[in-house]
């Protein structure tokens, strides 16, 4: 029962966490230090070192001045590599393109209350004519 309500709970949070572009950007940098964090330790570098390394790799560039030579090393390279540009970026962009994108045609809350009250109106009518 407490595994179900920690998975809703993670849900929750994955959820609202690609909400907005601020928590697709927390997202991004949690990615970035979560990498950082696995590839210091494993590779014997300093955190700074770690930090510059995840940031090269999310953005597929990769310099070649620092890489990973054991195998968790691999493994995190090769996540950040795939989660940033396949999964963070496209949320990003197309979060960000929906802020841009109006649709000048909808209708107002007032205009669909209207609507609304003019369909119930047709509908009793309809219900009081004889068939």
């Amino acid at each position: 029962m407490a595994g179900r309500r920690y998975a809703i709970r993670v849900k929750g949070i994955a959820t609202n966490a690609i909400d907005d572009v601020a928590g697709l950007l927390t997202l991004y940098i949690g990615c970035i230090f979560v990498a950082a964090a696995v590839f210091a330790p494993t590779e014997g570098k300093p955190f700074r070192e770690a930090l510059w390394w995840a940031f090269v790799t999310a953005m597929t560039i990769g310099y070649g001045d620092i890489y990973p030579v054991t195998t968790t090393g691999r493994i995190a390279g090769i996540a950040l590599m795939h989660i940033v540009p396949l999964f963070i970026i496209p949320l990003i962009t197309a979060r960000m393109a929906s802020r841009l994108i109006v649709d000048s045609d909808a209708f107002t809350h007032t205009e669909q209350e209207e609507i609304k009250a003019l369909l119930r109106r047709v509908d009793a009518k309809l219900d009081e004519r004889p068939d």
